[in-house]
């Protein structure tokens, strides 16, 4: 769950985040027609997008009716694309590449600008809030999984299929495996 100062509050702050989130989905003049009707990927991502930033910005400021209706909305749109992202998990910037199951625990807090693949998955145990911490700027790539009370450092860069079961701490590393370890040093500026 994000800290309350990440949380989207005031209506300023919704257009900030939709804005920065929306421009990877842009809609244009011949855009339209998908969007309305839904039928192309980007269309559906744009939706998912503004269905999950309204419910929170709802939610977190107790307007139940509101928060409700975009809820529920949201709820239908992920239970169709197994996208399954709870409210205020991840902070602004979020960017998911395809539509693709993805799996997220309730009390997992993912940081601005993350990036996911398909079929990412941040578990751990509600129980005992053992849920995984991803700093900002963290790529979490195709296939890969979080679990447990871990922590993710800023600029992390997670392989395809890793499954990473322990804190890595040093920001700006690629991590790839089963289970996860470190691959490659902090990047430098104009490298990837």
């Amino acid at each position: 769950m994000l800290s309350e100062d990440r949380k989207i509050k005031t209506r300023q702050q919704l257009k900030e985040v939709l804005a920065l989130e929306c421009a990877c989905y842009p809609l244009t003049p011949r855009h339209w027609l998908p969007y309305l009707f839904q039928i192309s990927e980007k269309a559906i991502l744009r939706r998912h997008t503004v269905l999950l930033r309204k419910a929170e910005y709802y939610t977190n400021n107790g307007k139940r009716l509101r928060a409700g209706f975009y809820t529920a909305r949201l709820m239908k749109l992920q239970n169709r694309h197994a996208m399954h992202i709870p409210l205020n998990t991840c902070a602004k910037g979020l960017r998911i590449y395809h539509i693709a199951p993805i799996i997220m625990n309730t009390n997992a807090s993912i940081g601005e600008n993350c990036r996911m693949m398909p079929m990412a998955k941040v578990v751990g145990d509600d129980r005992y809030d053992y849920s995984p911490t991803v700093g900002d700027n963290v790529t979490l790539g195709i296939d890969c999984t979080l679990v447990g009370g871990i922590t993710i450092a800023d600029g992390i860069t997670v392989g395809a299929g890793a499954v990473v079961t322990k804190s890595f701490t040093e920001p700006g590393i690629t991590i790839a495996g089963v289970p996860a370890k470190k691959l490659h040093g902090n990047r430098t500026e104009g490298s990837l």
